[in-house]
């Protein structure tokens, strides 16, 4: 069986590569280079011409490379061997004097990575740019979601001559060339603890609804949420669901629908104050303002305006599995709402009703003062739709995917 070498060739310049691929260079025949070939060409070449060869790969040979479509696809016609590189983080990291190992790393370089969840939820997060999403766009990405004061560092052309660094505010770079496989370090000194619970003092409030804790802390546990899922909030109010969920959803993005002007501006105020900007807010009425929007994992419903049926039948034509909870104060509103998840098929359906009490001080005794209780129905689209997949895909993040493949 021939040999294949897949070798990590660093940021560029030869002089990186270690002396054990350097001496397998010298003596290997056939030599592929990844920033030379498309993917599509290398395979193909691989699969019909078999012979020693060497594939260089850019950065290191295990950071978000093609290294493992190499082994899964070849392991039957190579000997593989995988010699690592020195990748442009590390090589960055040492050029910046700033260590990698407390940090996030992701690429943005022909994958859909939710840059804006890992800005708000790190306090220091390292990325590889390429194809669309140049250091640039991730600048005004950043700016337009409230990140641009974040600090940034933009490395190009990293170990080559006309090697460029430059540090700033995001917004300083928003309209500034770069070349695409650059690298970013961005800190967030206001980057947020994902995991702390938020209580209802800590909002902003006014004549806007808001879901109490208690209710918000059970409605929410009950969607079940994942890091990386993409949430709706119908009626967001204050947005004090948004924000919880944002927080449970810190590798995701939470929509926060509103028809409320006014109450549209106080969710901005809230996300401010909190650094939760991993939320968008859509001004319009559900299930219209629906439209457009990626394919949601979760959704809460606060408010329907007595749209129910309309806005659970747009949401299972988007995912049949989606997770639906909803919220009542009333008999006649936990009618409309069970009907409705009964005639949609939504399936195991469940039904609570949530009283609570907090004491309040009277002279020298403590009082326990009811709030008026609440009901939260929830359940999830049946497996058995058409068209259904899992509700755990790939996330979508609107029209901020940011996109490209490989170390820089």
């Amino acid at each position: 069986m021939e040999k294949l070498f897949i070798i990590g060739f660093g940021p560029g310049d030869e002089a990186w590569l270690s002396d054990k691929a350097k001496d397998i260079l010298r003596s290997t025949k056939r030599i592929l280079n990844t920033r030379e070939i498309s993917l599509k060409a290398l395979l193909k070449v691989l699969r019909e011409e078999t012979g020693e060869t060497a594939v260089l790969v850019s950065g290191d040979s295990g950071f978000f490379s093609v290294t493992q479509t190499l082994i899964k696809d070849f392991s039957d016609l190579y000997e593989i061997e995988v010699l690592p590189g020195i990748g442009s983080i590390p090589y960055f990291s040492a050029k910046l004097k700033i260590p990698y190992d407390n940090t996030e790393l992701i690429s943005l370089h022909g994958r859909s990575s939710n840059i804006i969840s890992k800005v708000v939820y790190n306090k220091k997060v390292f990325a590889l740019t390429g194809g669309v999403n140049s250091a640039s766009e991730i600048c005004q990405t950043l700016c337009r979601c409230g990140l641009g004061n974040t600090t940034v560092y933009i490395g190009e052309r990293l170990s080559c001559p006309d090697e460029r660094i430059v540090q700033g505010k995001a917004a300083d770079f928003e309209n500034e060339d770069f070349d695409s496989l650059s690298v970013m370090y961005i800190e967030n000194h206001e980057a947020v603890n994902p995991h702390l619970p938020l209580h209802d003092k800590d909002f902003i409030r006014s004549n806007v609804p808001m879901t109490k804790e208690e209710v918000r802390w059970i409605a929410i546990q009950k969607l079940g949420i994942f890091p990386s899922d993409v949430i709706f909030d119908i009626g967001a109010g204050t947005g004090s669901v948004s924000i919880e969920m944002a927080r449970k959803a810190y590798d995701g993005f939470v929509y926060a629908i509103e028809v409320n002007e006014d109450a549209c501006d106080l969710i901005w105020e809230n996300m401010a104050k909190h650094g939760t900007f991993n939320i968008e807010i859509v001004h319009g009425k559900a299930p219209d303002s629906l439209e457009g929007l990626p394919v949601p994992d979760c959704v809460f419903v606060g408010g329907s305006s007595g749209s129910m049926g309309a806005i659970l039948a747009k949401l299972l034509s988007l995912n049949p599995n989606v997770k639906v909870t909803a919220t009542a104060i009333t008999l006649q509103t936990l009618h409309q709402i069970s009907d409705s998840f009964e005639r949609y098929g939504i399936s195991e359906i469940e039904i609570i009703c949530v009283n609570v009490a907090k004491a309040k001080k009277v002279g020298t005794y403590d009082m326990m003062m009811a709030q008026n209780p609440v009901y939260i129905i929830s359940g999830f689209g049946s497996d058995s739709c058409p068209g259904s997949e899992h509700r755990f895909g790939a996330l979508e993040v609107n029209n901020r995917e940011l996109g490209g493949n490989g170390d820089g």
